[in-house]
Formats: structure tokens, sequence, C-alpha cells
């Protein structure tokens, strides 16, 4: 699939491991910025999740990558972020339009359609008039929780930090939300449809915020030398979808540690994604999921269905011998 022979990179941002403040997000995430391949924690879980291919598939290892997609979602996550770890500024890189637009409507819309197809031209984050004041309001919530605001000033925001696995060499990088100046708590921003504990622990552990974690905590202690941090999320619940904001509404902010022992769990998943990620970089092989230990894999009932059949066996429907 790729050259056994990985060229290094020209002209990378990070060239040795450390702590890097002004790098942009849309290089952070969009190119290599490091002097070889290197791997952040959306990667480690992306093979975790799926497969070594499909992390090579959309990375820039793949010189036929499809651009990164905004969706509408993913943009309102970004703003929320955006605006409490900047001081509340609006950044330049969003377009508002109203309540209601859609581009084929030409006639209702004419004096929206030139301002739209700029900012769609430019690449820019596109919300409605409701999501973006529904942004606003939720960060005003999180900015009336003390305790949430002491967390999310108490450091510098987005720095970028890159250093080299110790059994592999392998570059990795992370950008937390704060690097805090103490480092003893380090903060994430998250949206969530529910900030129930059982809801956000469902969350948690299917979008792999505690791999995540591990791979934060790890970076920090290769970089600044091994302490007891601890990792919270501030949870800032926005409510489904089809929930609409109205004037004067508040969210619930929640915020939560995260077990260490589950951490650790996190750890253990983002060594093997990371000892894979070496091995696929060695070989030039990068697997889906099988692998040429196992070309054929077992396929099994579920589990569900397994039972539905034995309690059927057990009733009279259905009977072993043929």
């Amino acid at each position: 699939m790729t050259d056994l022979f990985i060229p290094p990179t020209e002209n990378p941002l990070i060239k040795a491991p450390g702590a890097y403040p002004d790098i942009p997000g849309d290089a952070y995430h969009g190119a290599e910025i490091c002097p070889e391949p290197s791997i952040s924690s959306s990667g480690l879980k992306l093979i975790e999740d799926r497969s070594a291919f499909h992390y090579w598939q959309q990375s820039p290892l793949n010189p036929n990558r499809r651009p990164r997609e905004s969706r509408p979602a993913f943009a309102i996550g970004h703003l929320l972020h955006d605006v409490l770890l900047y001081g509340g500024a609006i950044p330049s890189d969003y377009h508002v339009v109203p309540d209601g637009f859609v581009r084929a409507h030409s006639n209702k819309w004419a004096d929206e359609l030139e301002a739209y197809d700029a900012a769609v031209a430019e690449g820019k984050n596109i919300l409605h008039q409701n999501e973006f004041d529904m942004v606003r309001a939720m960060a005003e919530s999180c900015d009336r929780h003390e305790l949430a605001t002491a967390l999310l000033t108490a450091g510098e925001p987005e720095i970028t930090l890159a250093c080299q696995d110790p059994k592999t060499g392998r570059w990795t990088r992370a950008r937390p939300d704060i690097l805090p100046t103490a480092m003893e708590i380090i903060p994430d921003v998250k949206s969530a449809v529910s900030g129930h504990p059982d809801d956000f622990e469902r969350q948690a552990t299917s979008l792999g915020y505690f791999q995540s974690a591990a791979h934060y905590l790890d970076v920090l202690d290769i970089l600044f030398g091994e302490a007891k941090r601890q990792f919270v999320c501030i949870v800032i619940e926005k409510g489904p979808a089809n929930e609409k904001h109205y004037p004067g509404k508040t969210y619930p902010v929640t915020i939560y540690h995260l077990d260490d022992g589950d951490i650790q769990n996190g750890r253990m998943l983002n060594r093997r994604a990371l000892d894979l990620f070496d091995r696929c970089l060695r070989t030039g092989e990068w697997p889906a999921y099988s692998s040429p230990e196992r070309p054929i894999l077992p396929l099994l009932m579920t589990g569900w269905a397994r039972k539905q059949i034995e309690r059927r066996v057990e009733a009279g429907e259905l009977s072993w011998e043929m």
C-alpha cells in the first residue's frame, strides 16, 4: 500500500520534542508537522476502534486522502472551544446564516447568498443563528461556573506538544485544551446531549475519552517528568439536536474526574495501537480487520441471537435433534 521507505518531512514545524504555542489548528490536524510520521490521540483511537488501514486512509501518509469534512455538530463543538479558550472572541472562520436558511431557495434568501457562497469558498464553518446563540449561551453558562472558569484560565490554550515514544521512538502529538501552569489538573471541554452521569459515562467510553486522557498524561510525563496529575472533563450539556435555543436559556455544567484505573485501561489500548503504528511504518503494510497472521477470521452469531435460539430450544420450538 505504501513504500517501505517513508521520507522525512520537508521543513517540519517541529524539529525537537517540546511545547509549541504558535502552531495553527489546521496545520496540527491537516499535515505532518514532525520530522517523521507522528500520531495523535485521535489516530490511536482510530486504529483501536477500526483498523490501521482506516488510520492510513485518513492520514497524511495517504497521498490521495479526502479533505476533512466540516459537520454542523463538529462546528458547534469547535466554536464552543474557541469561545471558551480565547476569552469570548468569535473566530473569523465561522459564518452565521439565519434560521431556516436553505441555499437552494435562492429567491427567499437572495440577500444572504453572496456572503454564504463566499464563506463556503473560504472553507468557513457554517452555523445557523439559533446554533450560534446556543454556543454563546453555553459559554456564558460555563463562565458562571466558578471552578470551570478557574480551570480554563489556569494556563495557555491549545499548546501543541510533541515527543517520541520511549519504546518505539515514534513521534506522538497532543494538543490539550489548556496546558495549566501548575500541570496538576488537565481540563478538557466537552459538549454533550446529556451531562447526566450515566449518559456521559457511555459517551466517554464510546468516544474514547479514557484513551485520550492516558495519551495526554503520558505525553506530559515524557516532556515534563512523571507526576501525579488528574484529568477532568468540563461537560456542558447542549440537549438533543432538535432542541431549540431560546433567549435566556442556560445550560448545565458538570465536571468529571476520569478514574485512574480506567485511564490505565485506555493506556493499554493506546500501547497496542502505537505498537501497531510502529509495525505498519516498518513493514509498509496497513491491515484492515484481517492480518497476515489471521487471513481468515471466524464469524459468530451475536450473543443475543444465540440466547434467543437457546431460549426457543428450552421452550421446545427448536430441537438439536435433526
